[in-house]
């Protein structure tokens, strides 16, 4: 009886002390999933962070003198976005506007500034270009990665070489021209190959 007694005030308290109670680990796990769910982490970064402006101001030896501003467009962007450990990391890398001039002898020959749709035109960043292209997706993702005077070609001859280049940002294609302006003004654009 006594045997039975013991038996019966084990099952009384194994009962009382399982009442379907979540472990503490288990809670917190169930608590930290449903945080993540309910509450996302938005980190948002400019590219770059103000407004930026170069300018170039050369004279050349054979009587050009070669003005090139490029600046920031502060109110269009590129964004590329990750998700990692429930953080969404937004990049947005701002376009480039730039502007060419080109005197000669206090004379005026080239005054002109392009904008990225300026751009898509002229160099055929098209939205229809093939997957398999290089240049696939130019049309909305590439950005100015350097402009810059021909100082060796511009002053052989009498025309003016600017290289321009764009490129989607953290891939390694870059998609050159160069911009040639001769001794009347006129200009054309010539494709580089890689």
């Amino acid at each position: 009886m006594k045997n039975g007694l013991y038996f019966i005030l084990i099952l009384v308290i194994g009962f009382t002390s399982c009442e379907g109670r979540k472990t503490q680990s288990k809670s917190l796990s169930e608590s930290i999933s449903s945080f993540k769910k309910n509450n996302a982490i938005k980190i948002n970064e400019f590219i770059p962070e103000a407004y930026f402006e170069s300018r170039i101001d050369t004279i050349l030896s054979n009587g050009f003198r070669v003005k090139i501003q490029a600046s920031t467009d502060m109110t269009n962007q590129v964004a590329f976005t990750k998700t990692k450990d429930n953080i969404d990391y937004a990049n947005n890398y701002r376009k480039f506007n730039f502007k060419v001039t080109i005197e000669k002898n206090g004379e005026k020959l080239f005054d002109e500034s392009f904008n990225k749709q300026k751009v898509n035109n002229i160099f055929g960043y098209l939205s229809d270009i093939d997957s398999e292209e290089p240049i696939h997706n130019f049309n909305t993702l590439a950005l100015l990665k350097s402009i810059q005077l021909n100082e060796e070609l511009s002053t052989e001859n009498d025309y003016i070489y600017i290289d321009i280049a764009y490129a989607i940002p953290n891939q390694d294609y870059i998609d050159w021209h160069t911009l040639k302006i001769d001794g009347d003004g006129k200009s054309s654009f010539i494709q580089l190959t890689n």
